[in-house]
């Protein structure tokens, strides 16, 4: 072999691995975690002074995985005058895997959401609500099985 077939050899190689590069990247989705994701970053201020609110009353975990279901726990004090309950679960893997529920909890601040209406992976779950013309907001990572 002499140094022409050599480096013609090596181009070849170079460009079929630069095709299947192409390809292999062409079939990625480059989905973001929230549609509108640049509107709502500009409302922000809202959901920190929210997560603030809550703060104040509990630093406890909002969500609790149990074998069947995934509760919410809203504290006792924020029970009275509850409305426009929002529990968001958003995939990391894909946007068709995302789940909303609007939610009122019972007369213990429970409320539970039965797992068989969510596939498996991992969530980052947005809860919303209002109380006493105050909005609270508490962000957490969850992992269905």
């Amino acid at each position: 072999m002499n140094w022409g077939k050599g480096i013609t050899l090596v181009i070849i190689l170079f460009i079929i691995t630069m095709l299947g590069m192409v390809y292999v990247a062409s079939k990625q989705t480059n989905e973001m975690v929230e549609a509108n994701y640049y509107d709502k970053e500009l409302k922000y201020q809202n959901l920190i002074d929210a997560s603030k609110n809550l703060n104040t009353v509990t630093s406890d975990s909002i969500l609790v995985q149990m074998n069947d279901k995934i509760e919410i726990n809203i504290p006792q004090t924020l029970i009275a005058n509850f409305s426009n309950g929002i529990l968001e679960l958003l995939s990391n893997d894909t946007g068709k895997k995302d789940v909303n529920f609007n939610f009122t909890p019972d007369q213990n601040g429970k409320y539970a959401v039965a797992k068989s209406n969510i596939s498996s992976g991992y969530y980052k779950a947005k809860i919303k609500w209002e109380s006493n013309a105050k909005v609270y907001y508490r962000e957490q990572n969850i992992i269905i099985k």
